[in-house]
């Protein structure tokens, strides 16, 4: 049976001991976020001090820890995945030490005052990238019916007399339907190449559809589709439509279970 769990819940900050157990006991398997007035004292291959300040606090269940301010993307201190963090309540006050030991650096949090404090489940997974035509090829390959409800793949870089057809596919009636995939806007000459393949096949008495996947299209291209009845797929409803696959497949899956 699934179990539905929120993403986070908050920790009272009523009892310091009881907070400081209550993260010693999270710490290994959920990111703690903590955001409050804090000091910060590093020791290690140098030496730095940063004053009372309001500030964010990570620490990932790898062990990595991040502070952050209110601007730039680096953090203002951090300690890498593997080091072991101690909360600690002293003197009413919540604290906590992130170390190792090659090399060896400490890192020690003053909490003068907590604003709040969240324990949360977050995923760790692969970044999908799709920086290259070949990226969007395989996403689309792996997912066909993200073109069309139960197409299938016929073949990919399918030599002509015009050039290689990026994907070939194949939908429940038999008939063709060839995708040119683009990484930036498609042009004028994207929709002329494409339709020169759809022109081929369809002179061996082939039916045969013609769908261009693009971030954008310009305005002639636009207007070259509609001539032509060629389909626009964007980059973002490609992968909007991927995800729905996915998520048929999960809503299907925990019902059956």
């Amino acid at each position: 049976m699934l179990i539905s769990m929120n993403t986070c819940s908050e920790i009272s900050v009523v009892d310091c001991k009881e907070t400081a157990e209550k993260l010693n006991n999270a710490k290994r398997y959920s990111t703690i976020i903590i955001v409050g007035r804090i000091a910060i004292e590093y020791i290690g291959r140098a030496v730095s001090y940063a004053p009372e300040g309001d500030r964010i606090v990570l620490l990932k269940p790898d062990g990595s820890l991040l502070v952050h301010e209110s601007s730039k993307v680096e953090p203002l201190n951090w300690q890498p995945p593997k080091s072991i963090s101690l909360f600690s309540c002293i003197e009413n006050r919540l604290k906590v030490k992130s170390y190792r030991t090659n090399p060896h650096e400490e890192l020690l949090i003053d909490f003068i005052k907590v604003d709040f404090i969240k324990i949360c489940n977050i995923v760790t997974s692969k970044l999908l990238i799709m920086g290259k035509e070949s990226d969007i090829v395989k996403l689309i390959v792996l997912n066909p019916s993200s073109i069309l409800n139960a197409s299938i793949v016929v073949g990919t870089d399918i030599s002509t007399p015009y050039g290689k057809i990026d994907i070939l596919l194949k939908d429940e009636k038999e008939n063709l339907i060839i995708v040119e995939v683009k990484n930036e806007k498609a042009g004028i000459s994207a929709i002329l190449q494409l339709k020169r393949y759809l022109e081929y096949y369809a002179s061996r008495g082939l039916s045969v559809r013609g769908v261009i996947v693009a971030p954008s299209l310009t305005d002639e291209a636009m207007a070259m589709i509609i001539r032509e009845g060629i389909v626009y797929i964007g980059i973002d409803q490609l992968i909007n439509g991927i995800k729905d696959i996915y998520r048929d497949i999960y809503s299907y899956t925990k019902f059956k279970t």
